[in-house]
């Protein structure tokens, strides 16, 4: 197991680090392009556009010819917080490229329950959304609000059809469809069933050390599946608040071991007979311990560990899911539990898995720090007794006098034994 050392406020400025590095705005120049009509616009426009919008993780991974047909027929939206993009059980007119802002999917029309919900559906930038209802010709199945003040590029249904964008969109959502179908947990269901969580479902791409979700549990709405790459589950663990840490502050307390001693006291014969006696004072230590959980590759899930545990038996601890260069699909649990059957409830019970306690860890790295300060203190006890005075003691140390007397007694033993054999 693996671990990191932070105080609390470097490791909120770690988690802080891990984002997107997208423009913050769009330039007033490429705003005044998208506001022309897309005949109008010239060939060095549509490559200033797409040169913009290849920073959208999601735009980047269509073709070339894809690319340059949505830059020249995108047109800029500018909305405020609260405002409502699409409504649920409207016809599709549009889809959506988020350039800048949040927004969230909720059930309601208004949009008002995703500033209430703990774990709302989120729509990042970099990211789009409605294009399976356009593609399908289907009524709008969420409600999308803005959550702050967003900048869309917006897509709109006769360029989206005129220019045959839905063959490549299309495919998009058949690679999501094959993904849930290959998983094994997903065998027993039917067609119609993936073709419905596929709907609700996008595809989210993260880079390298950035942060999927910073306060992932057992408790939260959605599951992650991991459709590609990697992504490592992280604990930190408030050392303080674990009894065997309270414990090893005592220990160090009444032994007093950090008091004024004879040098001749740190021998290393005093290192071997208390391994604990020259590790560290506890306030030398970090505030909290960052350890590394579990790694999820493909395929693997987060937030069914426990699914099958009653509520009050889960363990509602708070874990950081880091980026290793990863893409990740979010399934909302109700959607899952409506959909599940009894094949995959027993396929569940293969999944379960609870991982270390605060306590567990706490005396994992305790015992493991004790290891490593004893190991330094032998080392420099070992140096301390062969360098006297800035000169280099030709007496060997008793050790390495142990370790050739024990040479020199086992040498002739075996040539006796390969003369008898």
């Amino acid at each position: 197991m693996k671990w990191c050392e932070y105080s609390r406020t470097e490791y909120w400025a770690f988690l802080d680090s891990g984002q997107c590095f997208f423009p913050l705005q769009i330039p007033r120049s490429l705003v005044e392009i998208m506001q022309k009509l897309p005949e109008c616009r010239s060939k060095k426009e549509v490559l200033l556009l797409r040169k913009i919008m290849i920073s959208m993780d999601i735009f980047c991974h269509y073709s070339d010819a894809l690319q340059l047909l949505l830059a020249k027929a995108v047109r800029y939206q500018r909305l405020g917080s609260r405002r409502v993009v699409i409504k649920r059980g409207d016809a599709a007119h549009s889809f959506y490229f988020v350039f800048s802002g949040l927004l969230a999917v909720t059930k309601d029309e208004d949009g008002s329950s995703a500033f209430v919900d703990k774990e709302p559906i989120l729509i990042k930038r970099g990211m789009s959304f409605g294009d399976v209802a356009l593609i399908k010709g289907l009524k709008r199945n969420a409600t999308i609000v803005c959550m702050e003040e967003t900048e869309l590029m917006v897509v709109d249904k006769e360029d989206f059809f005129s220019n045959r964008m839905d063959v490549e969109l299309q495919k998009e959502f058949e690679n999501r469809f094959n993904f849930f179908r290959s998983l094994e947990l997903f065998s027993s269901w039917s067609c119609s069933s993936i073709d419905q969580i596929t709907k609700h479902t996008k595809i989210e791409r993260f880079g390298f050390e950035h942060i999927v979700d910073k306060e992932a549990n057992n408790e939260m709405s959605n599951i992650i599946f991991i459709a590609e790459g990697r992504c490592d589950v992280f604990r930190v663990v408030d050392l303080t608040s674990c009894g065997s840490y309270q414990h090893f502050i005592k220990q160090h307390q009444n032994t007093g071991i950090h008091g004024n001693r004879n040098p001749e006291e740190q021998r290393v014969g005093s290192c071997k007979n208390k391994p604990h006696t020259q590790i560290k004072a506890a306030t030398d230590l970090s505030e909290c311990i960052c350890f590394l959980i579990d790694s999820l590759h493909q395929g693997s899930t987060f937030g069914l560990n426990e699914h099958l545990l009653p509520v009050k038996k889960r363990d509602c601890r708070k874990f950081t899911l880091l980026s290793q260069s990863v893409q990740i699909v979010r399934l909302e649990k109700s959607l899952f539990d409506e959909l599940v059957d009894p094949d995959t409830l027993k396929k569940l019970e293969n999944l379960q898995k609870t991982y270390p306690s605060d306590e567990e860890l706490c005396k994992f790295f305790l015992k493991h720090k004790r290891w490593q300060d004893y190991k330094r203190c032998l080392v420099q006890d070992i140096l301390s007794h062969r360098i006297h005075k800035g000169n280099v003691s030709q007496t060997p140390f008793p050790f390495t006098q142990y370790l050739h007397s024990h040479r020199q007694q086992t040498k002739p033993q075996a040539k006796q034994c390969t003369e008898h054999t």
